[in-house]
């Protein structure tokens, strides 16, 4: 079976934007994977295509365990159908047919990020929806007031940092590329230093995901506008010791995408993200992504108190079911 799949660049950005916006049209997701830059900075590891199925854009990742959907098919409208276009079952049919011929029957067939306003659509066709680490979702104010006790922590840390350092936050510049990657290995060592060698199976995913974060980094820092990112660089005490970017997932949710911050100095990482949460206010909703089931990242999410966690599925066929 030969859907015409082509890699995906940079150029593609817009044209999977708009599918996007048709697909969730009066169906607002706050998702942070349903944008280009989430997946493409992840290029080195993953090999993305899209095509076009009967007005549907469907995109694949590959890698060496097979081919799967990052993002389920994106068409003409939340239902499709419309405009004499295939209804989404239809689509999903074929793709899913696609990916089980290409990976012999292994389990790496499947679709990801499936919102909780699409998971009633897809269940009833005879898929099996599961959860997916779920998105953290704030409000806004809440991550700039930081009032009352729950917040404590998180606000001492900002002000003890903010009474002993003199820091600018900027925005980023293109020159300031090598002294970042530079200060991600720092930081990246940083964080291995506190992981045991021979921990349990989270800690081992902790350091296979700093490992692979760094070609990630380098994409988002060399192609930053390209990718639609706002990037914020922290200047402490005359040198650089923090980064942070996002982008807009929608007119009410700012996505903040990667954030590095010197370990070695005390309330940067708090200082930082709250400076960036300042610039948004236009935003109601800040999303910070998942955990990626790390107790860690977990714990220093949890402490700024998500308003909600956003719901995410990955459909699979289960053996002899079919779109009904």
């Amino acid at each position: 079976m030969n859907l015409g799949l082509r890699p995906l660049q940079i150029r593609d950005r817009s044209r999977l934007e708009h599918a996007i916006q048709w697909m969730m049209e009066g169906r607002r997701t706050p998702l942070a994977l349903w944008a280009f830059a989430p997946h493409f900075i992840w290029r080195d590891f993953l090999s993305f295509y899209w095509t076009e199925l009967d007005g549907w854009l469907c995109l694949f990742a590959e890698y060496t365990d097979g081919i799967y959907m990052p993002l389920p098919p994106m068409g003409p409208g939340p239902m499709g159908g419309a405009g004499g276009h295939c209804p989404l079952q239809d689509i999903l049919a074929v793709v899913f047919a696609f990916m089980k011929n290409r990976n012999q029957g292994s389990a790496v067939t499947r679709i990801e990020n499936i919102p909780g306003e699409l998971k009633e659509m897809i269940e009833p066709l005879g898929y099996l929806l599961t959860p997916k680490d779920a998105d953290y979702l704030y409000r806004t104010c809440d991550l700039i007031a930081l009032k009352g006790d729950r917040y404590k922590s998180p606000r001492a840390a900002y002000n003890r940092f903010l009474r002993s350092h003199r820091v600018r936050i900027v925005p980023y510049n293109l020159r300031d590329r090598d002294a970042c990657l530079a200060l991600f290995s720092r930081w990246a060592t940083q964080k291995e230093d506190v992981l045991p060698l021979n921990g349990e199976h989270a800690h081992s995913m902790a350091r296979l995901l700093l490992q692979d974060a760094g070609a990630a980094h380098y994409t988002a820092l060399h192609h930053a506008a390209a990718l639609g990112l706002t990037g914020r660089i922290a200047w402490v005490d005359g040198t650089i010791r923090g980064y942070t970017f996002g982008y807009e997932r929608s007119s009410e949710v700012f996505c903040i995408l990667l954030e590095v911050a010197d370990r070695t100095i005390y309330g940067l990482a708090q200082y930082l993200f709250r400076e960036f949460c300042r610039e948004m206010t236009t935003y109601p909703f800040i999303n910070t992504m998942d955990d990626s089931g790390l107790v860690s990242l977990a714990r220093s999410k949890r402490a700024y108190h998500p308003w909600s966690m956003v719901k995410n599925y990955i459909a699979t066929s289960p053996a002899g079911a079919c779109s009904k």
